[in-house]
């Protein structure tokens, strides 16, 4: 079953510069989230302070996830992306009505 993973973080600097760093590793490293499981990937930005940073992925697995983000190439990513370490949260889908 999936899990969902959300990241929760203070970007490092101007959300646009920011941007431009994760969409330029993102695609360089998609395939290689792919073959390790990550099916989606989803970022969000708090609309009354940009800097605010969510992104919510799909894995195959909480353990798929686990192996990629322990990566030292990944863990170099989100240090030049966040202030910090990001708070992580993997989530369990649920059989409860949504909409």
């Amino acid at each position: 079953m999936s899990v969902y993973v959300s990241v929760r973080a203070r970007l490092k600097g101007d959300p646009q510069d920011i941007q431009q760093l994760h969409d330029q590793v993102t695609a360089a490293t998609k395939a290689m989230a792919q073959a390790a499981g990550d099916v989606g990937h989803t970022i969000y930005l708090n609309a009354q302070d940009p800097r605010d940073f969510l992104g919510i992925d799909e894995w195959q697995s909480a353990e798929a996830f686990q192996k990629f983000a322990s990566d030292p190439q990944i863990q170099q990513f989100f240090s030049q992306l966040f202030e910090g370490q990001p708070q992580v949260t993997i989530w369990s889908q649920t059989d409860w009505n949504q909409w």
